[in-house]
């Protein structure tokens, strides 16, 4: 048999939200990223994850040459799923009947080693992988019931700002039933880690760093400018609060110091609310663009003005990652070992906020060695061959050597 880095071939069956590789962001970047390393160190990747619509096949076969095999279940629509008071929403549209038949031929064929599942919101293949004896990893990119809470928290839709609580409260308990059922969580937050390791004492809980991988050229241009940039997902509650607190409190006190100065809101799915923001002086939506890391490369300030959310900002990662200057504000860098005026800037009120973005913009000789300290964490902790010697670590536990399930 061979081995890498000491560890015999495995087979990991892989559980995924949705589909990886697919669309480049937040917690799909970090999926795709430890796939790829784990596929590259010689590893067989099943592949099971779920999706709204319909795959096209060249998206299914650019993702078979990665893994050994590939399935992609539609999840159901039903708006109903969330009227059920006990199963989230989130986890009970990522289910299928074909799922006992489907983890049990894979495993009969290729003898799985371990599952790795990517968040709770696939929890509902657990009683499935412990009738088979397939022993559980679980990759925890927030928890979750922190996480919606959060989202219901900003959400200025009354109606969905309950639906998100709703939600929240439901995946407390059923949160609780999938970490019993996991051998390891592996947390994407070091904060959430130890909060969790507090909660669970017994479990076997660590941090596993986000993993980044960055587009191709995405350095090619650089700085071009006195371009101020946010990047994430636009339809999402605390990216909305985040980009219009920028807008209203924060950017017209920089035009006042620094008139050429430029806000780009770099993007998917942009809301009515940041589309209006476009309207602005010096205010560019992208919305969804082939490239965001090259356009993130093209700005000078990459801002973090997040006042909610749970796990870690991926945005910010990628931003230090490419050597750019982060403004944040404290909510922003928890979950990391970031500390501010160390690697990052940070305030939380407009007026400091605003007086960091100008000298940023003014004088960016200034933060070198902040910047130069920001990118050798990158480089220690969240490159794909960093993260994917650690998670190679936790899994090499689990190869079939150790692992005795039939």
């Amino acid at each position: 048999m061979t081995k890498i880095y000491g560890v015999p071939e495995m087979n990991i069956l892989w559980v995924a939200p949705d589909v990886p590789f697919h669309k480049r962001y937040g917690g799909s970047s970090d999926i795709s990223a430890r796939i790829e390393s784990m596929a590259k160190y010689g590893h067989k990747i099943h592949l099971v994850c779920f999706s709204k619509e319909p795959v096209d096949q060249h998206i299914h076969k650019d993702i078979e040459k990665i893994c050994a095999s590939v399935n992609i279940i539609q999840r159901p629509s039903a708006f109903l799923y969330i009227l059920n008071p006990k199963r989230p929403y989130s986890a009970a549209t990522r289910y299928s009947k074909v799922l006992p038949q489907l983890v049990d031929t894979i495993d009969k064929s290729f003898r799985i080693d371990v599952a790795c599942l990517e968040s709770i919101q696939v929890g509902e293949i657990v009683p499935i992988l412990k009738k088979a004896g397939i022993p559980i990893v679980l990759r925890l990119h927030n928890i979750e019931s922190q996480y919606f809470f959060e989202q219901g928290r900003c959400h200025k839709s009354l109606p969905l700002s309950l639906i998100y609580k709703w939600e929240s409260m439901k995946l407390i308990s059923y949160e609780k039933s999938i970490y019993a059922q996991s051998q390891k969580i592996l947390c994407i937050s070091c904060h959430e880690a130890e909060q969790l390791k507090s909660l669970y004492p017994d479990k076997y809980i660590k941090w596993l760093p986000t993993s980044i991988k960055f587009e191709a050229e995405a350095n090619e241009r650089g700085d071009s400018g006195p371009i101020i940039a946010f990047s994430g997902s636009m339809y999402l509650p605390n990216n909305i609060e985040a980009v219009t607190w920028f807008a209203n409190k924060v950017f017209p006190q920089v035009l006042s110091s620094v008139p050429e100065a430029e806000f780009w809101i770099i993007g998917r799915g942009p809301s009515k609310e940041v589309k209006e923001l476009g309207m602005r002086q010096n205010i560019r939506i992208t919305g969804e663009v082939p490239n965001s890391h090259r356009l993130i490369s093209e700005a000078r300030v990459i801002i973090v003005p997040l006042f909610h959310g749970a796990g870690v900002k991926i945005k910010l990662l990628e931003a230090i990652g490419l050597g750019k200057l982060v403004v944040s504000t404290t909510q922003a860098i928890v979950g990391t070992p970031l500390k501010p005026d160390c690697h990052v800037l940070v305030a939380d009120d407009p007026e400091n906020f605003a007086n960091l973005c100008i000298r940023a913009l003014q004088e960016p000789t200034v933060f070198q060695d902040l910047k130069f300290r920001a990118k050798i964490y990158f480089e220690t902790y969240h490159t794909m061959e960093a993260v994917g010697k650690k998670l190679l670590s936790e899994l090499s536990c689990f190869e079939s050597g150790e692992n005795s399930h039939a």
